[in-house]
């Protein structure tokens, strides 16, 4: 090669090129060894060269480059530097270039080493773990120097020799690198030609493999790419082998691994109990590989009564409570299944289910259990998995099996029908089921809600009541709830203030729960605020999700029951064939046994006189035209079953298996006789294992679900009371003879409600409305108003119908006829109005209603059952008084407002409005304490809405009256004088004339007067 052109623009490798030089020196290249060398080296310098020019290698290559004179125009290269002609004779020269070439070569290796092995370690502290063996294709390579190589100088670009390939040879040579190219694949300590053909193959293989790039050690992906190959196996995984359970054994997988756990452990219920973390253990070992805790929680639940309607594992020890106890740690407790779980496990070794390898494939484990019971529907279930949940019911047992049955014996079976086998879901921990409309559509669809209650009863303790709550909805917490209440009867405002002691006296014989109620308190309407306030009525809701022909599905009640009965069918025939296999396998044996025993001497001669085992099992089948198991089986045969009665036994054996073997025949090529079996064997499963229903059905819908009525344990007594409307705007039922025996005068004690305004004597068993100042009526049994002494305190409107607003109080009470017939109400305003409106239109079927339209300044005072030829007297607080009759008065209905009874003034109101009767007198007192009685025969009957006549001159007397009333007969007045009460009798309030002023009859400051009901 000549100098100009080295020095030209066409450069080649700078290895390539010192070795290139090297070979067109005559004299070099006429040394077999050193052209070896440089051959060998040529590969590997080209290769290596080619790895550094895409790797992140700093700027000391170009110094070594320098160094070793090549790859650049400005220095001589190698050849250049050999002198044309030499002092030294030809040998010596080629020992002397030998010995520098070696060293350059030796030197080039050694610093590439180094600058190479520096790369890996850089590699290896950015890399997020270390690999032994890891392979890079070029254009991973090259993304990564773009990426890193920010301030770093790229090296010059180099073309690649086009000979290449025809240089290549197989050689193993010791280098420290971990490059790979197109052609060739360096690990560390090794080198070795890859076919290049192999490699592109290699390259497809990754890049399918590897469809995304890295940035900083973070695998970088869109997000269609992650959801398509991680979330969506994930979310097949969790819906299929989590969080659902089996249409056919209604459990998931967790639970299905726990009891075959138990099973093979030999854990069945005639066994002794075995330590929790030993099952635990088990089920995680060999086919649950996920965390202990997720596996005991399920056996946990599986054993707990209030979970499970029918609980499949016996738990020993501390397995958690209904107050929300976790259960003890699993080294402390012990179980073991139950009998009903041996229902569901029962043919499990007949080859009645499908079977798979576990996670490690070296055990296998059923797919399902053979689920002799609808266990679905009898213990439900409830799972959250990606996008689809579960929540299911439980069912009494009983109710199951006969809608099963029902089924089978007709599978046109609707819904509404199905219904009568199984009416509503039956809970463990039972309570009240309202049902309608909605449980029906649930068991329709397959989604739905009910409404549960719990089940609380009165108990009276002579003047004590309490409430006792003895069952709870399904898996709500009993602490937390009494703890919620506990918090509610802390506001003072509240009906719930009414609650006093909570006891939860709960012990092993059942859950008993104690509300005690105070004075005043009304049980119904606590329990009423109870209901809507606290769990005491939850709503569950129905989602019947399970996999069903290998996929989730929302089934109704008659599609779960579908499922199910076709996999018992299914279980059926695959238990038959084994059995029938098995029967049919030892009638041949029998067969042969008997063959034998007839031709017992035979059969020992033959014995006898074989040589080996294998002589006598073939003579034996020739001779007899035995089976290879007939002749084993004779051979296995001991002396001692050649007696007569053994004989016998065999014969008796045959002949029961040969009719074994034509009863399984027929089941199994008869779908109706397996269908029959089913049905027998859960009949016989019912028979043994069911128990009576725990939840009671309320027939309610459940968007109007009605009012449930509490049940008091003693039957209310009909007791005739005084139902009284105190100067407190309290209610107060008083019992007659207590009211009777007791001294009516005030005392210095007295207070507001000693002093009645309106009274009703009525009886316990009788309903009352009570008539509100706003218009409003409460329709109540008188039974619900508390009971109280005479002087005892009164009980808050609020308290008895929690649908009175804050400044509602009672006006009059009137009790509800048992006939309405030709019966009208009077209803009298604060602005004058009258309403005559029958006394039917104002009894409505509702609890809390209007019974008058009232206007916004506007309220009710008084209510009245008409008299016959009754007038009406109308008096205001500026003393005016009209006195007319009804004639003119229009009968109305419930909701309107009534007519004009009285033209007032402006600033004037009503104070009393009533009937008159032609006897009696009108009592009024003024503000300053001026009173007076007045005939009402002083006072002429007028037409309506007139103003009236003056029944009292103002002025002097006072401004305003505070006080009117019409008694025929004497009744005495209540002063209220704030700190205490005067009772002003009757015979100290003398008679005058209606234009009279009267006479001071209350001396001294008052605040108001009120009539005393005595």
């Amino acid at each position: 090669m000549e100098e100009d052109e080295v020095n030209g623009e066409d450069v080649l490798l700078p290895g390539q090129m010192c070795y290139d030089e090297l070979l067109t020196n005559e004299e070099n290249s006429q040394s077999e060894e050193v052209q070896n060398i440089v051959l060998d080296d040529q590969i590997g310098m080209d290769d290596i060269y080619k790895g550094i020019t895409n790797s992140k290698l700093p700027k000391k290559v170009d110094k070594l480059v320098e160094n070793l004179g090549v790859g650049h125009s400005e220095e001589p290269s190698l050849a250049s530097k050999t002198p044309e002609k030499s002092s030294l004779n030809k040998s010596e020269q080629e020992e002397i270039k030998e010995d520098i070439e070696e060293q350059k070569v030796e030197e080039n290796l050694d610093q590439l080493d180094e600058i190479e092995q520096e790369e890996i370690n850089e590699n290896e502290e950015e890399s997020q773990e270390e690999l032994e063996d890891i392979e890079i294709t070029q254009e991973n390579l090259e993304d990564e120097e773009q990426e890193d190589l920010e301030d770093e100088e790229k090296l010059d670009n180099v073309e690649k020799d086009e000979n290449l390939e025809d240089l290549q040879e197989e050689k193993q040579i010791d280098v420290d690198l971990n490059i790979q190219d197109d052609s060739h694949e360096y690990k560390i300590g090794s080198y070795k030609k890859v076919n290049m053909s192999e490699r592109e193959e290699k390259k497809v293989e990754e890049s399918k493999l590897k469809p995304f790039d890295y940035e900083d050690g973070v695998v970088v992906k869109t997000i269609d790419e992650v959801l398509h190959e991680s979330m969506i196996p994930y979310t097949e995984h969790v819906v299929m082998d989590r969080a659902l359970p089996r249409v056919e054994d209604g459990l998931k997988p967790v639970q299905r691994r726990i009891l075959y756990s138990m099973l093979e452990l030999g854990l069945t219920p005639d066994k002794q109990y075995r330590k929790s973390a030993r099952i635990v253990g088990d089920c995680m070992g060999k086919y649950h590989p996920h965390g202990d805790s997720s596996v005991y929680d399920a056996m946990v639940r599986m054993s707990q009564d209030f979970s499970l309607r029918a609980p499949l594992v016996d738990g020993h020890g501390n397995f958690g409570s209904i107050d929300g106890d976790s259960a003890a740690a699993m080294r402390y407790t012990e179980a073991k299944l139950t009998p009903l779980a041996m229902e569901l496990l029962r043919d499990l070794e007949k080859n009645t289910v499908h079977w798979s390898l576990n996670f490690d494939d070296t055990l296998k484990e059923p797919d399902m259990l053979p689920g002799r019971f609808p266990n679905l529907l009898v213990n439900g279930t409830s799972g959250i998995a990606v996008g689809v949940a579960t929540n299911i019911p439980p069912h009494n047992l009983g109710e199951v099996i006969n809608g099963v049955v029902a089924y089978i014996e007709n599978n046109k079976i609707t819904t509404a029908e199905m219904m009568k086998y199984i009416p509503a879901p039956d809970f463990p921990t039972g309570g009240i089921i309202i049902a309608g409309e909605e449980l029906k559509n649930a068991y329709e669809t397959g989604k739905g809600k009910i409404i549960v209650r719990a089940k609380v009863k009165l108990e009276n303790s002579g003047d004590k009541q309490s409430l006792v709550i003895t069952e709870l909805p399904y898996q709500v917490n009993k602490s937390a709830l009494l703890q919620k209440i506990a918090e509610l009867k802390t506001d003072e405002k509240s009906i719930a203030s009414y609650i006093g002691e909570i006891r939860d006296e709960s012990d092993r014989n059942g859950m008993r729960a104690v509300l005690r109620i105070k004075k005043g308190g009304n049980p119904e309407k606590i329990l009423e605020y109870l209901y809507k306030a606290t769990q005491l009525e939850v709503s569950f809701g129905i989602n019947m999700v399970a996999i069903a022909s290998g996929k989730p599905k929302q089934l109704g009640l008659l599609d779960i029951i579908s499922y199910y009965v076709e996999y018992q069918r299914e279980v059926i025939v695959r238990r038959t064939k084994f059995d029938l296999d098995v029967a049919k396998d030892r009638a041949h044996i029998v067969e042969g046994l008997l063959i034998a025993i007839q031709n017992i001497d035979e059969v020992v001669r033959i014995i006898k006189k074989s040589a080996t085992t294998t002589e006598a099992k073939q003579r034996l089948r020739d001779r007899f035209k035995l089976s290879e198991k007939q002749a084993q089986a004779i051979l296995d045969m001991r002396l001692a079953r050649l007696v007569n009665l053994e004989i016998t036994k065999l014969e008796q054996e045959l002949k029961e298996l040969k009719e074994l073997i034509e009863k399984l025949t027929a089941i199994y090529n008869s779908k109706r006789l397996q269908y029959s079996t089913v049905k027998t064997e859960l009949i016989a499963i019912k028979n043994k294992f069911s128990n009576p229903r725990r939840s009671n059905i309320t027939k309610a819908g459940a968007k109007e679900v009605k009012k449930v009525e509490l049940k008091v344990e003693d039957e209310i007594l009909s007791r005739d009371v005084l139902v009284a409307i105190a100067a407190d705007n309290t209610l107060k039922s008083i019992p007659l003879k207590n009211y009777m025996m007791s001294t009516k005068d005030l005392t210095s004690t007295s207070n507001l409600s000693d002093v009645h305004l309106t009274e009703l004597f009525t009886t316990t068993t009788n309903k009352a409305l009570i008539f509100t100042n706003l218009g409003n009526v409460v329709k109540i049994d008188v039974s619900q108003i508390p009971e109280s002494k005479w002087k005892g305190k009164g009980t808050q409107l609020k308290n008895i119908c929690n649908k009175v607003l804050v400044d509602e109080y009672p006006v009059k009470v009137l009790e509800i006829p048992e006939s309405l017939e030709n019966k009208n109400l009077l209803f009298y305003t604060k602005q004058g109005l009258i309403k005559l409106s029958t006394y039917e239109d104002s009894v409505v079927n509702k609890l809390y209603y209007q019974g008058i339209k009232l206007k916004e300044d506007d309220e009710l005072i008084n209510v009245e059952v008409q008299n016959e030829n009754s007038a009406v007297i109308m008096i205001t607080k500026n003393a005016m008084a009209l006195h007319f009759k009804l004639d003119d008065v229009p009968v109305q209905g419930r909701v309107s407002g009534g007519v004009k009874g009285i033209n007032l003034d402006n600033g004037d109101s009503v104070i009393f409005a009533g009937q008159t009767e032609k006897t009696g007198a009108i009592t009024v007192i003024t503000d300053k304490g001026y009173g007076k009685k007045v005939p009402i025969g002083e006072y002429e009957q007028m037409a309506r809405y007139r103003k009236g006549l003056r029944i009292i001159p103002l002025g002097e007397t006072g401004k305003k009256l505070v006080f009117a009333s019409f008694k025929k007969e004497p009744k005495s007045v209540a002063i209220n004088k704030g700190t205490a009460l005067e009772l002003l009798k009757d015979k100290n309030i003398g008679y005058d004339s209606r234009t009279s002023k009267g006479k001071q009859v209350v001396k001294g400051k008052f605040e108001n007067v009120f009539i005393y009901e005595d």
